[in-house]
């Protein structure tokens, strides 16, 4: 009978809480800190941050080997393909090397050649099916725009061509770029182009 006496109390004690309306009182916070935390919000100002904080990760692949800017995208060459004065850039701001072309080819055939096709001509498979025929990359217009121009409309966009600022960060951006050169390269160069030692493989 005691146990039994100690149960309906316990009952009869937590039934009291249960009022039945919305209390006035603020929620009990054991741990605040994960409601009311500091951090970055949208349209917010930012944080004021500690004396000697720096921003933290490295650029990908291509890129100046210490350079820490990631975050704070200072170098804007780099991540916007524009010089301070908001020109575009007239030559890619990093060393072009194989496996940069390499990886620009990849990533050129994947996102790009849908529409300019593999040869760059502009005639990929959605354009035969119907979508607005792009631009052909050799001519004579787009042998002449800065490398930066190119950066900036596989960053943003234009025309019928969407951005593709989410599918490829800025390393790949200038790879493909690369290889857009690498392509007009193919369609423009004569043979004073080639190297002397090399001109005796032409067929």
């Amino acid at each position: 009978m005691k146990k039994m006496g100690l149960f309906v109390l316990a009952c009869a004690v937590l039934l009291s809480g249960c009022r039945g309306d919305r209390s006035t009182k603020p929620p009990i916070h054991l741990n605040p800190n994960m409601d009311w935390q500091a951090k970055y919000k949208a349209q917010s100002l930012p944080l004021d941050l500690p004396e000697g904080v720096v921003a933290w990760g490295d650029r990908t692949s291509f890129s100046k080997p210490d350079s820490r800017d990631t975050y704070l995208k200072k170098d804007s060459a780099f991540y916007f393909g524009k010089l301070p004065s908001g020109q575009f850039v007239p030559r890619i701001p990093v060393k072009v090397t194989e496996a940069m072309l390499k990886r620009g080819q990849e990533r050129y055939n994947i996102y790009c050649s849908v529409c300019h096709a593999q040869s760059g001509e502009g005639r990929g498979l959605v354009v035969q099916r119907g979508y607005p025929l792009p631009p052909n990359l050799s001519d004579e217009r787009l042998l002449t725009v800065e490398d930066g121009h190119i950066f900036d409309v596989i960053t943003n966009g234009i025309r019928n061509m969407p951005s593709y600022r989410k599918q490829l960060v800025e390393s790949d951006r200038w790879a493909i770029v690369a290889y857009v050169r690498a392509l007009q390269k193919m369609k423009t160069a004569t043979v004073d182009d080639v190297p002397e030692s090399q001109r005796g493989e032409l067929r």
